[in-house]
């Protein structure tokens, strides 16, 4: 029993530099332990896919925005004061 308590903190105690070294990163469903320097490449790409994906989500809300208030202005030029579009 203490060798096979002894051998298990031997084996925990190798491993703690290595767990110390390497970070969790997300990867899908799984999490991957990777140096430092992979996890922080793998950051900056998906920082930088998100920040063009809110970007060109930006610029459809924009243009939807302005199709709304034109089509705002055209029911109120045929409607007037009888409907009400702003909620």
């Amino acid at each position: 029993m203490k060798t096979t308590k002894s051998r298990e903190q031997q084996v925990s105690d190798s491993l703690t530099p290595a767990l110390k070294k390497s970070h969790r990163y997300k990867i899908g469903d799984t999490f991957m332990s990777l140096p430092l320097p992979e996890v922080q490449e793998l950051l900056t790409s998906s920082t930088s896919k998100i920040e063009e994906s809110v970007f060109e989500v930006q610029g459809k809300l924009s243009t939807i925005r302005e199709e709304m208030e034109q089509l705002k202005v055209q029911l109120y030029a045929r409607f007037g004061k009888s409907i009400n579009l702003e909620t």
